[in-house]
């Protein structure tokens, strides 16, 4: 499909008419680079793959104007553009700059499955500490299931030895018995 047919349909699937509404409706396109025909294509088929965002109504004014200060953590235009270098040259007199002040503000998307293949620094010390942590605790877990066997083993051993102790006990009080009686027998003889 040629360049200007993928713009078209990007653009009806999205509900909008140019490549900055595009990305300021579509979080997850504001990343691309729209200069690329792989990019359009690629926006096609994240339009195609997610219907459910299509239904998606554009942000009022008030809404983008709240949501880029809450993020920014700013309450005026000259605050935000003292904050973010970025926004220094963008005309807050237009719902545009809004729309860009909050691509810019907003974190890239990225899915979860990316980051868990390349997770920053800190996390990356900190998955190794839990894979450290999880090995150590599976040996310990095997310690313990091997020394609670062994301990069974021995329970039943020892179970064995005090029925055993019990028969000779009980056979030992029948050879007192005989003798007490033999010795009576033996006095009164």
């Amino acid at each position: 499909m040629e360049l200007p047919a993928l713009k078209t349909e990007v653009y009806q699937l999205a509900g909008v008419s140019n490549t900055r509404q595009l990305k300021a409706r579509y979080q997850p396109l504001a990343a691309l680079n729209l200069r690329l025909k792989s990019s359009w294509a690629e926006a096609l088929e994240f339009l195609r793959a997610n219907p459910e965002i299509k239904s998606a109504r554009p942000k009022t004014l008030s809404e983008l104007k709240a949501e880029v200060y809450a993020l920014a953590q700013v309450t005026t235009p000259l605050q935000l553009k003292a904050k973010v270098a970025a926004t220094k040259t963008l005309n807050f007199s237009q719902k545009a700059s809004w729309e860009k002040a909050l691509a810019l503000l907003q974190p890239s998307p990225i899915t979860f499955q990316d980051w868990l293949n390349q997770p920053s620094e800190e996390y990356k010390d900190l998955f190794a500490e839990i894979d450290s942590a999880t090995t150590d605790l599976s040996k310990a877990i095997d310690k313990a299931q091997r020394l609670g066997q062994e301990a069974q083993e021995m329970a039943v051993e020892l179970e064995k030895q005090t029925v055993e102790a019990k028969e000779e006990a009980a056979l030992l009080r029948q050879e007192i018995e005989a003798a007490r009686r033999i010795a009576q027998q033996a006095e009164l003889n």
